[in-house]
Formats: structure tokens, sequence, C-alpha cells
């Protein structure tokens, strides 16, 4: 993320303490933006927290450039359906001057998962990850 590449907006120790960092600084959602959120249970603790008002990207990044903030808002709105998508990004003002209208590869399909990776056990994760580093090296040779 833009903003990460300066330095860690949302520093957090484990999930709910990363959940309150991006609220901190985003503020609290909307009820309209709640509606986004699909599981009750998060949604309800959501809405149980303490109203947090949004803190301006200036403040955080005083030197940053206006269009680099507007970006980086429009980036990192909590509603994933009023996010600038990965298509109109690239435009962008911040960026137009690296914009190319005529190279902007689509993937032809999803991507997707081939396995489940969360649930091998750690020895065979080890073994698929040297397995695929080993396929960049020189001489490698399919097995």
């Amino acid at each position: 993320m833009i903003g990460s590449m300066v330095r860690h907006i949302f520093p957090g120790k484990h999930s709910l303490d990363q959940l309150n960092q991006i609220l901190g600084i985003l503020g609290s959602p909307s009820q309209d933006d709640m509606n986004c959120i699909i599981n009750l249970k998060a949604r309800n603790y959501l809405q149980s927290l303490p109203q947090k008002s949004k803190v301006p990207w200036s403040r955080l990044f005083p030197k940053a450039d206006a269009k680099a903030l507007d970006l980086l808002d429009k980036m990192l709105t909590f509603n994933p359906s009023r996010r600038i998508t990965v298509e109109k990004a690239p435009a962008h003002s911040y960026l137009e001057q690296y914009y190319d209208p005529s190279d902007q590869p689509v993937a032809e399909e999803p991507f997707t998962f081939d396995m489940e990776l969360d649930y091998l056990p750690k020895g065979k994760l080890k073994e698929l990850i040297y397995e695929e580093t080993a396929r960049f090296q020189p001489g490698y040779q399919v097995p």
C-alpha cells in the first residue's frame, strides 16, 4: 500500500488491535458502510465500539503530495464498493504520468489457490515452498 511504503499506518499486534488501529484512523464506519459486513458477529462488534472520527491523512503525512493522499484515501475506504477499483487507480491524477490506457493487462480468469495451504503440516508447507523457489534457480529440471 502506498501509505505503508512510508511507514506502517496500522501497526496492530493482533487482529482486534489491527482493527482498532484501522478504525482509529479511518473513523467509525457509517451505518450504510456497516451493511457491507455480512458476518453478523463482526457487525455487532463494530457497532459496540465507541464512535471515532476520521484522522486526516495530511495530519499523518504532512509532507505528502495532496494527490497521493487523495489516492490513499480512495484505496483505504472502509466499504469495498466505494473503494477505488484496481482498474481506476492507475488513472488517478497522482499516477497519471505513468498511466498508459493501452497497457492495462487484465487476468483472463480470477486467481484461485490450487490447494488450501492453511491446513498443511509445517513440514509439507516448507517442502512446497522449497520446490517452488527451486524452479527459479538456473539448471532446475522438472522432477
